[in-house]
């Protein structure tokens, strides 16, 4: 469960996001809505522990995202609107990069790639440098690299 309250962000005189509250239920699907500009992105960024907010907090699980932010990383994955892939590395390499970012031991990943690879339709493409693939296959490959360590809540921004 994600618990918001009174979440704000302000960048000098603007403020992105204003005393929000919401809870999410576990097993929910939660979409923000809004125009360009309106705290979308912001609001992900404070969920994830990268943005710090200025006013209220966040809570997953019961756990503070500003004071535990590597409990935090264990249970969340981010994939931001431009995820930083490694274009040098191939496909696989930038999973097991990943994997290890999130300490998950390399047998463990080896286990889940035909997971992985079975429902990205990733697998032909293993050994293809990711700098070589289609937008859309980065973008698959980019939501591979969050899911990997197995989170329990995946926040993406703008996926397409």
């Amino acid at each position: 469960m994600i618990t918001a309250t009174g979440l704000t962000k302000r960048f000098g005189e603007t403020t992105a996001v204003d005393a929000l509250d919401f809870t999410i239920n576990s097993g929910e699907i939660f979409g923000i809505v809004g125009p360009d500009g309106s705290g979308k992105s912001t609001l992900l960024r404070m969920l994830s522990s990268i943005l710090v907010p200025d006013g209220g907090g966040v809570a997953i699980d019961g756990v503070n995202v500003r004071d535990n932010p590597l409990m935090i990383k264990e249970k969340l994955a981010y994939m931001p609107q431009r995820f930083g892939l490694y274009e040098d590395l191939t496909v696989e390499e930038n999973i097991f990069f990943f994997g290890r970012l999130y300490l998950v031991p390399r047998r463990q990943i080896r286990e889940r790639l035909d997971t992985l690879y079975g429902f990205s339709r990733l697998g032909p493409f293993r050994d293809r440098l990711a700098g070589k693939l289609s937008g859309g296959m980065k973008q698959k490959l980019g939501l591979v690299c969050c899911l990997v360590h197995t989170p329990e809540v995946l926040l993406l921004d703008e996926p397409t």
